[in-house]
């Protein structure tokens, strides 16, 4: 992941340019890491993916890459959903739905669900998160410190969600779940 002014790395399977404005998501981020590394550990061929609090797009775009066959990004924030956009075109990936919603979508089938933004987002929200989940679908979550790993554990027993593992980077932990 590189911003368009750096030279290109030789020898990477995926490159993604990332121009970030005013969004986040420049991929260098301990909790952008730790999605990433867990994303290129499932198989994503052809899977329905939901990009919750997109930032700049970046997780969405590798998700492409990675073979999904469909793609939904949404942010709440104006500024995020332009760049995101712009990106999306810069990588000229397709299969990309971009959509402004401050909110999980009531409807849909996802494989895997992304979201890489906060503890309280993400508590707030894990129960439509579980609702347009069906069995065998993987919830991929950060933004999370260490110190929220066994509040979020909880939350993920109460939504019939079943925890798999949790990978660390610094302060800064990723959190892999199953819809039972």
């Amino acid at each position: 992941i590189r911003a368009h002014f750096h030279k290109p790395v030789k020898k990477v399977q995926y490159e993604i340019i990332i121009t970030p404005k005013m969004s986040f998501g420049t991929g260098h981020h301990a909790t952008t890491f730790l999605m990433i590394q867990l994303m290129r550990q499932l198989d994503l061929s052809k899977k329905v993916v939901l990009d919750f609090g997109t930032g700049t797009g970046v997780l969405a775009i590798l998700a492409q890459k990675l073979g999904a066959s469909k793609v939904v990004a949404i942010d709440y924030d104006e500024w995020s959903i332009t760049n995101t956009i712009e990106n999306i075109q810069q990588n000229d990936v397709s299969g990309i739905i971009v959509e402004k919603k401050d909110a999980i979508p009531d409807s849909g089938d996802y494989d895997i669900i992304l979201a890489n933004i906060n503890l309280n987002v993400i508590l707030d929200n894990l129960t439509a998160m579980q609702q347009i989940m069906y069995s065998g679908s993987k919830l991929l979550l950060s933004g999370l410190l260490i110190e929220n790993e066994e509040r979020v554990k909880i939350a993920l027993k109460n939504n019939n969600l079943n925890y798999l593992s949790t990978s660390v980077r610094g302060d800064w932990i990723d959190i892999l779940a199953e819809k039972t």
